[in-house]
């Protein structure tokens, strides 16, 4: 009897070390970004990977091998937009825009790229989803095709938009086309029901596709091959349908004392290629030392070129534009900006763009205006409102003659031309970033000794993609009296959503807009004032504060509900020092249950 319960368990223990014989979800990709799930694996244009199961990181006995003849790793990948096909199977495991250069360029009809499972059961049946899409530019003439090899069976259920022999019959039941080039819809190459060949394998590869295309055209320069899968071991997909509620960032504002932001945005640098740089003494030896700044700041994944990341910094979104198309094309009726919001508010705001007249609408280029980084202009209010744009939306030259007279509203986003903000590069011009340290040793101390700049203003200095069109890091440092120190620097990640979230914060308009609402603020880079000591006294109540600025007041404020955003004033000091006390008196019928210390500007 003991016997055969040792060999029952021995059996039943066996069963469960061979993870090839279980379910199974992987999840592969050519190139790991933010947004790689860590169990996800990463292959290059060769080579093998052992698949690892994503919830357990386990490997599950089947192996990925990838053989390629001329493809190119390079082209920049897009994130597809949140809520198709592609996002709902992809999104949280797959980062298809990745690092540096994710995509796999198929540049002619003789070039392919190929995933080879093996270790696969030949008696149960598989799922597969992949796909590609290049970001940066929208491309309609650029597809690919992909084609299963090498199984004893299978059932296409690619998703809707796909060409298959339905619809071209020159294509095979094994295949499918996709426009990668123009794939934000998130189209996938999909087979069930796949059951491998008697040795337990089967392939999938990717080519360029140059047949018919109804109603389009195919005859591009370029494929892309698959960057991202999803293998699961099951006859049908058995994932999640719809996408995972996002958790809204319920953290509160972090940032006081600051009443005027100027914002600079500069140009397609990555980080690495900023910090250090013999180009830009000016930026290394004067501004980093006097500011706090980030290593970890990225543009949002996927969210190339230019224009869709400036309109991020006021939007919290592209609108699904990722293009540079001027504003005839791309412009937007949504009241969705922050500047809507301090217009409600009461709360003064200019663009400052280098090189406009100032007298027309400037929706379109002109000179080393490019209109594609006045991000303002897009917006139908703007863009159709001759006076409210000319109160608005003015030439970068009147900025030293309103700093002089301590005229600038409390909001000015600066956009330098495509010369000074390192775009283009001029003749003669070692490097566009000399250009653009020289225009800011130029420009930057105008704004640092300006009184509005000394009646607490915070200075953003952001670039706004990476110099390959990569996520980054780029650049973003801030300068203020109330910074943490001078100095100061943190790696934690944050993006375009995070320096709108702070704006927000600054000028406390709500609600949050678009991914503002789910990102982190610059909160660590800033003096966060501190509550020490509190105690009630004889109808009072007294706390002390630290991190407060010498001459500014602070007010200690209560409310009953932190959800009405309605707060009394109990207690008014004005800092003598880095230190305050706040005695808030005759709180006998105080109905409030929460309290908290703002320092105004």
């Amino acid at each position: 009897m003991v016997s055969r319960v040792f060999v029952l368990a021995t059996i039943l223990w066996t069963a469960l070390c061979l993870p090839a014989l279980a379910q199974f979800v992987a999840f592969n990709e050519f190139a790991a970004g933010t947004g790689t799930h860590p169990n996800t694996t990463i292959t290059g244009t060769s080579g093998s990977v052992g698949l690892r199961d994503t919830v357990t990181g386990a490997a599950v006995g089947v192996t990925v091998t990838v053989t390629s003849a001329g493809v190119v790793a390079g082209g920049v990948q897009a994130v597809p937009d949140h809520g198709t096909p592609a996002s709902v199977v992809f999104d949280g495991f797959v980062d298809f825009s990745g690092t540096l250069n994710p995509g796999l360029e198929i540049d002619t009809a003789a070039d392919f790229v190929t995933y080879t499972f093996s270790g696969l059961d030949p008696n149960s049946e598989y799922n597969f989803q992949g796909t590609a899409m290049r970001g940066n530019k929208l491309y309609t003439d650029r597809w690919s095709v992909f084609e299963i090899t090498g199984a004893a069976s299978f059932t296409p259920r690619h998703t809707p938009g796909t060409l298959t022999t339905a619809q071209v019959p020159a294509l095979t039941s094994g295949q499918v086309a996709i426009n990668t080039g123009n794939n934000i819809q998130g189209q996938m190459a999909w087979w069930e029901h796949i059951r491998p060949a008697a040795g337990g394998t089967f392939a999938i590869t990717s080519r360029q596709y140059t047949g018919v295309v109804p109603g389009g055209v195919s005859n591009g320069t370029k494929g892309y091959g698959i960057c991202g899968f999803r293998l699961q071991k099951t006859a049908v997909y058995a994932g999640r349908t719809n996408l995972p509620p996002r958790t809204p960032n319920l953290a509160p504002a972090s940032i006081n004392g600051i009443k005027t932001v100027f914002v600079i945005l500069m140009e397609n640098h990555d980080w690495n290629t900023i910090l250090g740089s013999s180009f830009c003494p000016y930026i290394n030896n004067t501004l980093l030392p006097q500011s706090a700044y980030c290593d970890g700041y990225r543009s949002p994944r996927g969210n190339h070129p230019s224009e869709p990341n400036y309109l991020w910094l006021i939007a919290g979104t592209n609108f699904n534009i990722r293009d540079d198309s001027p504003p005839s094309v791309n412009h937007q009726s949504s009241t969705s900006a922050i500047f809507y919001q301090l217009d409600a508010a009461g709360i003064s705001w200019k663009t400052y763009q280098e090189d406009i007249s100032g007298t027309v609408v400037p929706d379109v280029d002109s000179g080393q205006y490019g209109v594609r980084h006045n991000p303002f202009v897009f917006f139908d209010s703007v863009r159709n409102n001759l006076n409210y744009c000319t109160n608005h939306v003015r030439p970068y030259t009147e900025l030293a003659r309103d700093l002089t007279n301590n005229t600038v509203p409390r909001f000015c986003f600066i956009t330098p031309n495509v010369t000074n903000d390192m775009h283009d590069l001029s003749p003669g011009s070692p490097s566009t970033r000399v250009q653009g340290d020289n225009w800011l040793a130029r420009e930057v101390p105008k704004i640092l000794a300006s009184a509005a700049y000394a009646n607490g203003a915070a200075l953003f200095i952001i670039f706004d993609e990476g110099s390959s069109d990569g996520e980054g890091p780029i650049g973003m440092m801030v300068l203020s009296a109330r910074i943490k120190a001078p100095g100061y620097h943190n790696a934690t990640y944050y993006n375009h959503s995070s320096a709108l979230r702070t704006f927000q914060d600054i000028f406390g308009v709500r609600p949050y807009l678009a991914d503002a609402a789910y990102a982190s603020n610059l909160g660590d880079l800033f003096k966060t004032i501190s509550v020490s000591t509190p105690r009630w006294l004889t109808n009072s109540f007294r706390l002390n504060v630290t991190n407060t600025i010498a001459g500014r007041i602070n007010y200690l404020q209560g409310t009953a509900d932190l959800l009405s955003g309605t707060w009394s004033n109990l207690a008014t000091n004005v800092a003598t020092g880095t230190g305050a006390t706040l005695t808030a008196t005759n709180l006998g019928a105080f109905p409030h249950r929460f309290l908290r210390v703002v320092e105004l500007p």
